[in-house]
C-alpha cells in the first residue's frame, strides 16, 4: 500500500477560471519529448487539467475566487478515491528542478511553501481533483470569495512504488530557506 510522504495546503486565488502548478525552473525546452505549453494550452477549451514539462493547468467551473488546494506526494499509487471529488483526471507530469507550487496565471505572491517531490528530472503520475466547497463566502467584495471548492493534486512515481522516496533528503534550495536556515512559516528545513 502506497504511504503519503508530503502533504501541503495552500490558498491560491483562481484568475479567469484557471491556476497554475509550476516548477521552479520554469518553461524548459528538454527533454524534447514532451509537448510545448502552448500546444498543451491549446486543450484547454475540451478540457479542465492539462500537465506537461514544468507545469500543469487546472480550470475552474469559477471565474475569480480563492481556493484551498492539497498538494500530495506519495510514494506509490494513491488509494483510488476518486468518486467522493466531482472531477478527477490523471496525467504525466516532468518536473526538472523536484520543486514544485502554485501560482496565479498573471503571477502573484510566491507560495509560502512549495512541495519537494524529492527527484529532480524525473517524470510523475499527477492526479487533479476538484469538488464543491463548503459554500460562498464574500465578506468584503474588493477580496475574492471563499469557499467555492476545493482542489488536491497527488504526485506518484510512474513506475509503481518507490519504496526509498520517504527516505531522500529534500532538496535544499536557498530560494526557499529563510536567514535562520528554514522554510518559510517557520517550517525547519529537513537535514
Amino acid at each position: 500500500m502506497a504511504e503519503l510522504i508530503e502533504r501541503l495546503q495552500e490558498v491560491i486565488t483562481v484568475e479567469r477560471s484557471q491556476f497554475i502548478l509550476k516548477d521552479h525552473d520554469g518553461d524548459l525546452d528538454e527533454p524534447n519529448d514532451w509537448p510545448p505549453p502552448w500546444e498543451v494550452a491549446a486543450r484547454l477549451p475540451n478540457s479542465w487539467f492539462e500537465a506537461t514539462l514544468n507545469w500543469a493547468i487546472l480550470c475552474s467551473e469559477e471565474p475569480w475566487h480563492d481556493t484551498e488546494v492539497t498538494l500530495e506526494l506519495w510514494d506509490g499509487p494513491p488509494l483510488d478515491d476518486t468518486e467522493s471529488w466531482h472531477r478527477s483526471k490523471v496525467s504525466s507530469f516532468y518536473s526538472s528542478s523536484g520543486i514544485v507550487y502554485l501560482t496565479e496565471l498573471y503571477g502573484g505572491e510566491e507560495p509560502s511553501l512549495p512541495l519537494d517531490l524529492r527527484r529532480s528530472a524525473s517524470q510523475w503520475t499527477i492526479r487533479a481533483s476538484s469538488r464543491p466547497g463548503t459554500g460562498w463566502s464574500w465578506p468584503d467584495e474588493l477580496e475574492p470569495p471563499r469557499g467555492i471548492e476545493e482542489w488536491r493534486v497527488q504526485f506518484w512515481p510512474p513506475e509503481g512504488h518507490d519504496y526509498d522516496l520517504s527516505r531522500i533528503r529534500r532538496v535544499q534550495d536557498s530560494r526557499w530557506l529563510d536567514d535562520g536556515g528554514s522554510l518559510p512559516g517557520g517550517h525547519p528545513a529537513q537535514d
